[in-house]
């Protein structure tokens, strides 16, 4: 656990003076925005927008990325071809500090400059060429350097991972007292540059981990932020407990929530932009005993599913989902607990069934892939646009493709079991601990046997498990614990020796967790006439699975096994998800 330190890191202006580089004088910022609208890389409107940002974010590069003009990538490359420096390439970055009797963290944070060599010569990169003042100083004090360019991101990395966490935090500490309760006070505060900071390097530092939430926990004496990676909490950052208020306000703020109440739980929506790409945050503020918990849940729009291999399911399960969802008509299920992928497998089975001879029809909460060729719909229960309203709305849209992100309550799973009987595809998910289970919680809401019977083409359960991290893994033979829990789920096993399993360590590739990725694992349950003369007499999940077994069906537990068995996950990861041995 990593507690955020006590320097402070003003700003600096933008530059307008001339820095000489390579015995010519270096164009201004105004003369780069002007080169980027002529260029095409700007339209003269988003050139307005940073130059006006600028005023209070004085790096231009900064703003140009965190408004999402342009990719980090496009800043780089651009800023390369106008001023005629090269880009310092990821494996120059250095692996300690360098230079530090010379240059302090503090000062290269300011200056926004990396040293990256000393000898022969000193190496610097700058994220801003434009700031020529601090720079023209440290090149007198060096005796001469040579520049190189870096992108504000990549400087961001670099420097936590040298020099560690030293700046955001440590302002907020320094600049806020413990704020008091009046609206105008809460502005402000949230308002002020470390808060805006510290909430930035919040959200730098989980797109940098991959996370998919950010949480953040007051307690009595201090605020800890914690980021959940491939599905599990890490890298908790205890933040000053003065700054709590003021972060709480600033992310209320831009999700436009009311900031004055404090008492009742408040759900909300923002957008950020990381590195060019627009991801959309859900937030959820939870009044506790020592303040709001806030719980933001980062979904990147512009980011596609791949495909069935890429997910990880094996190419028999892969043909069997595509064939439960070729038939005309029917329901289609994918069922796992909240963060098990269900959404992301049907937008995959989506994009497959998107061939441009169907109309399809979806209605979210929310729209977390935009696809083209495709209707979504957004739910907004508020206005009483839920899934059921939606639902019966989108049938007059005479769809032959229907996708309702969850089925939650009695009346949605009646339109969609109509939907179905009338000549609709109809897919959805569901929270069930299994494929059969999906069956009886259809029925405890109220579907009537015979119904599900007639309509249901399949169910598919799935979870994910994080995949082992190649730089450092282990591989070693099993014990006869580890053997014995294999055999339940494999019997082939019996009385093998040799069986090779791999396990966890942890290095920087993986942030010291031993994990880095994750990959599916799944069951899947065709419903045939067999199985569906089962689900019309009200048979329980227990007969189901026993009767979907006896065709094949390869159980949640045995396909984790299969993965361990690959070396793709460890066993112990395999039973945390899917339990302790006995799951059969």
């Amino acid at each position: 656990m990593r507690v955020w330190g006590s320097k402070r890191r003003p700003a600096a202006p933008m530059a307008d003076r001339r820095l000489a580089v390579r015995g010519s004088a270096m164009p201004t910022a105004e003369d780069f925005l002007a080169h980027l609208v002529a260029t095409g890389l700007l339209e003269v409107g988003a050139a307005d927008r940073a130059r006006a940002a600028a005023e209070t974010l004085p790096s231009l590069p900064n703003v140009l990325t965190e408004l999402g003009l342009l990719d980090e990538a496009d800043l780089v490359a651009a800023l390369a071809a106008f001023t005629g420096l090269a880009a310092a390439a990821p494996e120059a970055l250095p692996a300690e500090p360098i230079l530090v009797e010379a240059i302090s963290a503090d000062y290269c944070r300011r200056a926004r400059i990396l040293p990256l060599a000393a000898d022969p010569s000193p190496v610097l990169a700058v994220v801003d060429p434009f700031r020529t003042e601090r720079i023209e100083a440290l090149l007198y004090a060096l005796g001469g350097a040579e520049l190189r360019l870096i992108g504000p991101n990549a400087f961001e990395t670099a420097c936590r991972r040298l020099y560690g966490e030293e700046g955001a935090a440590a302002e907020a500490e320094a600049d806020h007292p413990v704020l008091g309760g009046d609206m105008e006070r809460l502005e402000d505060a949230a308002r002020q540059a470390p808060i805006i900071r510290l909430a930035n390097t919040l959200f730098r530092i989980a797109f940098e981990l991959g996370a998919s939430d950010i949480h953040i926990e007051p307690g009595e004496s201090e605020l800890v932020a914690r980021f959940r990676v491939d599905g599990v909490l890490v890298r908790p950052e205890v933040l000053p407990k003065s700054a709590q208020t003021g972060l709480a306000t600033r992310i209320k703020i831009l999700s436009e929530l009311n900031i004055a109440e404090r008492r009742l739980p408040q759900d909300g929506r923002m957008k950020l932009v990381d590195r060019g790409r627009e991801v959309d945050v859900r937030v959820s503020v939870l009044p506790t005993a020592h303040g709001e918990a806030l719980v933001l849940r980062l979904l990147g729009q512009s980011k596609k599913p791949g495909g069935y291999e890429a997910l990880g399911f094996p190419s028999d399960l892969a043909g069997r989902i595509d064939a439960m969802a070729a038939r005309p008509n029917g329901i289609f299920l994918v069922t796992g607990p909240t963060g098990s992928g269900k959404t992301t497998t049907l937008y995959t089975l989506l994009q497959r069934l998107n061939d441009g001879r169907n109309k399809i029809v979806t209605v979210e909460d929310p729209v977390e892939y935009r696809v083209s060729g495709v209707t979504q719909v957004q739910t907004h229960s508020a206005i009483g646009l839920d899934f059921a309203a939606a639902l019966r709305s989108i049938l007059r849209q005479d769809p032959d493709i229907v996708m309702v992100g969850e089925i939650r309550d009695r009346e949605t799973a009646e339109i969609a079991v109509q939907a179905a009987l009338t000549g609709h595809l109809v897919l959805s998910t569901l929270h069930t601990n299994s494929a059969a289970a999906a069956v009886t919680r259809l029925v405890d809401m109220g579907v009537e046997p015979y119904l599900l019977a007639a309509v249901l083409n399949g169910v598919l359960a799935q979870r994910l498990l994080r995949l082992l991290c190649t730089d450092c893994r282990t591989v070693a033979v099993a014990t006869p614990a580890e053997r014995a829990i294999l055999r339940r789920h494999r019997p082939a096993l019996a009385g093998a020796e040799g069986v090779l399993l791999a396990h966890a360590k942890g290095c920087p590739a993986c942030n010291g967790t031993g994990y880095r990725g994750r990959t599916v694992v799944a069951e899947g349950l065709e419903i045939d006439r067999a199985l569906s003369a089962l689900v019309s007499s009200g048979a329980g999940e227990r007969a189901l699975e026993d009767a979907a077994r006896g065709k094949g069906m390869e159980t949640l537990a045995a396909h984790g096994i299969a993965k361990a068995l690959a070396l793709e996950t460890s066993l112990e990861e395999v039973l945390r998800h899917l339990g302790g041995g006995d799951a059969a």
